[in-house]
Order: structure tokens, then C-alpha cells, then sequence
């Protein structure tokens, strides 16, 4: 019943703000701006967001390196078809990465599981490091200046600064003492339900594992640089997507508005953050002084580059390996399963 309330919770809020998206706009004029849109940008936009498939598999490659060796043609696949489920079934679609790549590698998805925790990790530390710094250093348009409004914009990202700072510390302290952490919550919450606590110890588990990135120079600067090329795509992609609309926007409020779309994207709703990502990308392209009509414009087709090109890739490896969301549940919850098993035979032996 949980899980049923909570997908309704969710999707209440997704409808909520697509209504509010679309029930303030004209849309005779939202066509208008979308007719008059330029192509060719959009299609160099919509390449540009494959190739983050391809960074994306290169550093997943990096990640997995300590594991086992694999092919970067599967990584490709897998990555395609997960992120391309984002647009289908919300973020949720990113654990049927690891699934894709088992029946290519024959890896259980349960040893990947740690690269994709980490590799969100990357990308959440860089994504609102970026946002961040940006908003120190943000000037509002000719037209748009306040003082009050551009000092909460400085407080922000100053605060999104500390934040990113005191994370990685964490972090770097939960790797350095993963072991002694894992004792001592194991030893306080035996009194507690293992349906609550054994999910989190095996996060933590998995997690410290993982970090063990950050304590190799070499790994740490590969796929850190990896990182950058996957975020240098997509503000590059975004600034096509703006320059589509006559817009020649300098990179400050390409950023602003990238870091307003991600805010939207976060909002786990089917299509891919479907009405989050629209109203959020939009209020951000409003606060730089544009037109409602073509802020929404705007937003509507940067969400369609932003998801569609990964979607019809992943579809296509589906297609072409013949496999079915279904094989992909059942994998997942036998490996579920099987992992519970374990768990329990483990606390029945000690």
C-alpha cells in the first residue's frame, strides 16, 4: 500500500504542474514559436546528448575496471537503454542499466549496483558545483536588476558551495571508515526492524565500496575528466536548443537555466520528469526575462533533446536483442531475492 500511495503522490504531482504548465499559456503563440524554430541546431543539440551516452559509457567503464573487464559496446547498450527508460518510466528506469549489461556480461546486477551509486554521485557534485559557483558570479539581464533578488541568488549558490564541500567530506570519511561505521550502526540498531536498517547497511556497503575511487589519483582523474565532457555536451546541447529560438545567450545563463531544468528533473515522473521538468525550465527562462510563451516553447523542446535521442537508441537495442521490460523485472527481483537470501543464511550462521 506504501508504494501504491507514493506512486500516486508522485504522479498527483506531476499532473499538478503539468496542469499549471500548460493552463497559463497561449497556445496558438506557443506553436508559432516552435514553427519558427531553427532545425539544425536542434539536430546538433539532440548529437551532442548521444554523445553524453558515449562519455557516460567510457566513465561507467572506468567505474567497473576494478570489477571485471568490459566491453564498451555493451556499456553503450546498457547505458542507452536505461537512460532512454528515464523518458517511459522516470528516474527509476536507471537500475534497469545494470540489468541490460548482466545478460550482455553476464554480470550480476547486484556488482554493478555501486558504480551507479557513485557515478550519481559525480554527477550530482558536479552538476550543483556548476550551479553554484554560477550563481556567485550571476548577473541578471539588462532590465531585470534587484539588489534583493540578486543577493538570495549569491546566498544560494554560496550555500550550495558549503554543501558540495561538506558532502564530499563525508564521503571521503565514510570510505576511510566504512567498516567502523557499518559495526556501530549494526551493534545501535539491533533493536530495530532489519526491514528498515538492512537496506541501509547494504547501501552503505555498497556506497563505501564504490568510493574507493576517490582514493586512486589515476581513476579519480579519469573519470572526473569524463565527467566534465558529459557536462560540457550538455550545456553545449542546451546553448544549441536556446540558440534554436534566436536566443544567443552567453554561458552563465545557459547554466542558470540548465541548473533550473535539473531541479525539474529531479521529480521522479513518468516522461522523463513530464510537467517538473517543463515548469522548471521554464520559470528559469522567465526569471532571465522572457515571454511565457516562448520560455514554454522552450521548454517543451529542450525536454524532447533532453530524453527523446537516448529513448530511441534504448529502444532500438531492445528491439534488436529482443528484450522486454518484463525480463528486465524479473532479473531484477530475483537478484532481489537472491540477495535476501543470502542475507538471511548469513544472520542465521551467526
Amino acid at each position: 500500500m506504501g508504494k501504491k500511495l507514493k506512486s500516486v503522490f508522485i504522479l498527483a504531482i506531476g499532473l499538478g504542474l503539468a496542469w499549471w504548465f500548460v493552463s497559463r499559456l497561449d497556445w496558438e503563440t506557443v506553436g508559432a514559436h516552435l514553427r519558427n524554430a531553427r532545425i539544425w541546431p536542434l539536430l546538433l543539440a539532440a548529437v551532442l546528448i548521444n554523445l553524453t551516452l558515449l562519455a557516460r559509457s567510457l566513465r561507467w567503464k572506468a567505474f567497473l575496471a576494478p570489477i571485471t573487464a568490459t566491453k564498451l559496446n555493451n556499456l553503450f547498450a546498457a547505458t542507452s537503454v536505461g537512460f532512454g527508460s528515464i523518458f517511459v518510466i522516470g528516474r527509476a528506469g536507471e537500475i534497469i542499466r545494470p540489468a541490460v549489461l548482466s545478460l550482455r556480461e553476464r554480470i550480476r546486477p547486484s556488482a554493478t549496483l555501486a558504480t551507479i551509486l557513485i557515478e550519481r554521485l559525480y554527477d550530482t557534485t558536479a552538476v550543483v558545483s556548476l550551479f553554484a559557483v554560477n550563481l556567485l558570479f550571476f548577473r541578471l539581464p539588462p532590465g531585470q536588476e534587484n539588489a534583493s533578488s540578486l543577493e538570495t541568488i549569491k546566498a544560494i549558490g554560496l550555500i550550495l558551495l558549503i554543501g558540495v564541500v561538506v558532502g564530499i567530506s563525508v564521503l571521503i570519511l565514510l570510505r576511510l571508515k566504512a567498516a567502523p561505521i557499518i559495526s556501530w550502526l549494526e551493534r545501535h540498531s539491533a533493536k530495530l526492524p532489519q526491514t528498515l536498517i538492512q537496506p541501509l547497511l547494504n547501501f552503505i556497503s555498497h556506497l563505501a565500496e564504490g568510493l574507493s575511487v576517490l582514493l586512486n589519483l589515476r581513476e579519480l582523474a579519469v573519470t572526473a575528466f569524463l565527467t566534465g565532457c558529459v557536462w560540457a555536451l550538455i550545456i553545449a546541447a542546451t546553448w544549441f536548443t536556446l540558440y534554436a529560438f534566436d536566443l544567443n545567450f552567453s554561458i552563465s545563463p545557459v547554466i542558470f537555466i540548465l541548473g533550473f531544468g535539473l531541479v525539474g528533473s529531479v521529480v521522479p515522473t513518468p516522461g522523463g520528469s513530464a510537467g517538473a521538468f517543463h515548469a522548471a525550465a521554464a520559470k528559469g527562462l522567465e526569471f532571465l526575462g522572457l515571454d511565457p510563451n516562448l520560455a514554454a516553447s522552450i521548454a517543451i523542446v529542450y525536454h524532447l533533446i533532453a530524453f527523446g535521442p537516448p529513448f530511441v537508441i534504448g529502444l532500438f537495442y531492445l528491439i534488436r536483442d529482443d528484450i522486454s521490460f518484463r525480463q528486465l523485472r524479473e532479473m531484477i527481483a530475483s537478484e532481489n531475492e537472491m540477495e535476501d537470501s543470502a542475507r538471511k543464511e548469513a544472520g542465521a550462521s551467526s
